[in-house]
């Protein structure tokens, strides 16, 4: 099972409008939910944002777990803030594009969504490029499973209020291990 992650804490500086929802702990949470419901069965592949590359690098040696069902994507503009934890993941993608900033960070998205067929892309917190990530994985897997976790706040919460099929439990679950646990059982 291959589950997208797109995720990330909003700047107060950035993006007020999905700062001011978002909650840094339950990001936090979620994130080390899913990745301890993913990692021991599955692979878990997501892009490396400077706040999360870290978290996850954490979570899977504190853990224990299988750091190879893991893929990192990130795009060659940004080797000069790749987080140093980047080093603790064994498939690290990096994607050059030599246009923009703009279009290598397309670039990236678009070879991160193409490398396989997910079962579910899930979204925590973010900002402009969670929901970008998540309208193209919506239009690159119309199958899969799709879990903005609003819950969190950020980019995920104006995800999940444009949609009015998404389960219940993503506003209100808290207990993530569960929620996750739960939904990624789901056939899509």
């Amino acid at each position: 099972m291959d589950v997208f992650l797109s995720a990330s804490v909003p700047s107060p500086t950035r993006s007020r409008q999905y700062f001011d929802s978002a909650d840094p702990l339950l990001i936090r949470e979620a994130v080390k939910a899913l990745v301890e419901v993913v990692i021991p069965r599955g692979r878990l592949v997501f892009g490396g944002h400077p706040a999360i590359t870290p978290l996850i690098a954490f979570f899977i040696q504190q853990f224990g777990l299988d750091a190879s069902r893991l893929t990192v994507y990130q795009s060659d503009s940004f080797r000069a803030q790749f987080p140093a934890a980047l080093r603790d993941f064994y498939d690290v993608r990096i994607v050059t594009d030599f246009g923009s900033r703009e279009s290598s960070l397309d670039a990236m998205r678009k070879a991160m969504l193409s490398s396989t067929k997910f079962h579910a892309g899930v979204f925590i917190g973010g900002m402009e490029g969670v929901v970008g990530e998540a309208h193209l994985f919506r239009e690159m897997h119309p199958n899969a499973l799709f879990l903005p976790v609003a819950s969190a706040g950020g980019a995920a919460a104006r995800l999940y209020e444009r949609e009015s099929s998404l389960p219940k439990e993503l506003i209100s679950e808290l207990t993530y291990r569960t929620l996750f646990r739960r939904l990624l059982r789901r056939p899509f």
